[in-house]
């Protein structure tokens, strides 16, 4: 199979599991898909769907850090107002980010993405708003399907035998326009250590003279 191999690199990245809230930020080490597919949009200028375009990738950082950062308290009516110090209610907290992230991004071979990419309408974002990063390159290559091999730094569908991770619910994708609603919640396995994998249901690519493997998620595994 043809692809495109973009090579996206950034200073930090950062990837809040959804619904945890606690005064303790942790990211994931492996971007979800909905965020894969929100720098998609981000490039493209518009939405762009499991529907029209299947992706794969694999994630990698050189370190984890942790920042200090002070947020708003907000309560239902909105901002908490402090009236002794007559100022907007806020806390410190600590958060946990990624240094030196590379994202090796699998697309369909499209001149379109391929434009979207180098000249990106939004900025493009591994996570947050400072998390900005750029595009490194972007080449062809084959993608050869695989049973077996190792995986690092990529999702793969729970449960995958053999394979040991944490395992979080995660949205595959998200709509830029309200309201966003989940494409759909799936639970997936967040490998972020080297180890062996198998596979008999044309989940696994690899490049010819690449030894990590990767998933490709199609349509017809986000359903």
């Amino acid at each position: 199979m043809r692809s495109l191999h973009a090579t996206i690199r950034a200073y930090t990245a950062s990837f809040r599991p959804p619904g945890i809230s606690a005064g303790y930020q942790i990211t994931l080490p492996v971007p979800p898909l909905s965020t894969v597919y929100g720098l998609l949009a981000a490039a493209v200028g518009r939405d762009v769907s499991p529907e029209e375009v299947w992706v794969g990738y694999r994630f990698h950082h050189e370190a984890e850090a942790e920042d200090l950062e002070k947020i708003i308290i907000f309560s239902p009516t909105g901002p908490g107002w402090n009236a002794k110090t007559g100022e907007v209610g806020s806390m410190p907290i600590r958060r946990q980010f990624l240094v030196a992230p590379v994202l090796h991004l699998y697309l369909p071979v499209e001149d379109w993405l391929r434009r979207a990419l180098y000249t990106p309408r939004y900025p493009l974002l591994l996570g947050r708003s400072q998390d900005v990063a750029t595009v490194e390159c972007i080449e062809e290559v084959d993608l050869i399907p695989a049973q077996e091999g190792e995986v690092d730094g990529v999702l793969l569908p729970f449960p995958t035998p053999g394979v040991h991770s944490f395992v979080y619910s995660l949205p595959t994708y998200l709509p830029t326009h309200p309201p966003r609603r989940a494409y759909s919640v799936k639970p997936f396995q967040v490998v972020s250590q080297r180890q062996k994998v198998r596979r008999e249901d044309g989940l696994l690519y690899r490049e010819p003279d690449e030894n990590l493997l990767i998933p490709v998620y199609t349509r017809e595994w986000m359903v």
